[in-house]
């Protein structure tokens, strides 16, 4: 495939998941809030948006995407007539935009091509909370270095240059009978843990794995090699890595050894169904302390401590919000938010007036979508 060919083929693959991401933010969000959960960005905002919206899979799904990158795909969506900007109906309302019937048809055809039904199936809420770098890095240099001693031959460069992935890996390796464990198991658990991935997929996790008979490709290389989209290829590796520690976290009497690569939090650390500081803040609430107080104790604003009550509304099922939003004012919001088939702050605060506040809006439609949550 030409150099042009395939760029052309890498912009409508990028088109096609924007806009798919796009939909269901559609006459609801800004054309940016899609660019925002595309790159992962932490803000509450953004991970309300994929809550309500269920777009677990595309949240973080391109976390190096430029702003200039995006910027080209509006353009395109635009020129195509795959969508049209709607201004602001006053009252300090945001522009939005709508997906045209031609949009709706290129997204459903290219979902289809590419195959994004297998592709985004693993993600949902609980995929959130995965580290998906951490895992790679800890098995990328763990194969290196098995392969290297499994050549006799320790005069190599690592892979991975952070000392705190290098020290996990010492640990594995310090004790001779784990090392000789490891030696033993790791290749025949790893092609059990891959076997049920596609083809393709596998190919492509293997092909970055370096050691002492192989320096592993990027996705860049794989892609020129293949003729195919970078983009298209990380979503194929980030499938890889979400389903092995899916695979790992259920199945783990399978993977004596691999299993060891998902161990990553720690009791210490908090809830790890939250954010880090998140987390501190429920570890307070548990004790009975009031968003105020807790915002004075650990020195941040109470709209931060605000947020990570949203957060905990999400993700923590057991927690009881009654402090903050009692039951017939939940039931009232998500009435409200179903009668006007919207789940924008303002637009529900208008039509229920002063008896409610935004962070009780915020409070009830992330509990909705906690409980509907898989």
């Amino acid at each position: 495939m030409n150099s042009r060919n395939n760029g052309a083929q890498e912009q409508d693959f990028l088109l096609a998941v924007a806009l798919n991401a796009m939909i269901p933010l559609a006459n609801e969000r800004t054309l940016q809030a899609a660019y925002y959960i595309l790159r992962g960005r932490k803000a509450n905002q953004t991970l309300q948006d994929v809550h309500l919206y269920s777009l677990y899979p595309y949240y973080r799904l391109f976390p190096q995407l430029s702003k200039e990158n995006w910027d080209k795909i509006v353009s395109n969506l635009l020129q195509r007539k795959l969508i049209v900007e709607i201004e602001g109906a006053g009252g300090g309302r945001k522009p939005t935009f709508a997906v045209t019937a031609t949009g709706l048809h290129f997204a459903r055809e290219q979902f289809g091509m590419y195959q994004m039904h297998l592709w985004l199936a693993p993600f949902n809420q609980s995929s959130l909370t995965y580290n998906t770098e951490l895992f790679w890095q800890r098995l990328h240099l763990l194969v290196q270095t098995i392969s290297q001693m499994a050549a006799a031959s320790m005069n190599f460069i690592p892979v991975v240059s952070d000392r705190r992935i290098q020290q996990w890996v010492k640990m594995q390796v310090g004790d001779s009978r784990v090392r000789s464990g490891w030696k033993n198991h790791l290749a025949d658990e790893l092609y059990a843990l891959w076997a049920p991935f596609p083809a393709q997929v596998q190919r492509l996790m293997v092909a970055q794995l370096s050691g002492a008979a192989q320096t592993g490709k990027t996705l860049g290389q794989l892609a020129m090699q293949q003729g195919e989209s970078k983009f298209y290829l990380h979503v194929l590796f980030r499938f890889g890595l979400v389903s092995s520690i899916q695979r790992l976290h259920q199945e783990k009497e399978q993977f004596p050894y691999l299993h060891a690569l998902v161990q990553i939090h720690d009791p210490e650390n908090g809830d790890p169904r939250l954010s880090e500081s998140a987390s501190r803040t429920y570890a307070l609430i548990k004790r009975g302390y009031q968003k105020d107080k807790i915002a004075k104790l650990r020195g941040i604003k109470v709209s931060t401590v605000e947020d990570h009550l949203v957060e905990m509304a999400l993700r923590c099922r057991e927690w009881d919000c009654s402090d903050y939003l009692h039951a017939n004012q939940a039931a009232e919001i998500v009435s409200a938010s179903e009668k006007l088939g919207t789940s924008r702050l303002r637009m529900i605060k208008d039509h229920l007036g002063k008896d409610v506040s935004y962070l009780q809006i915020r409070l009830a439609l992330a509990q909705r979508q906690g409980e509907s949550a898989p």
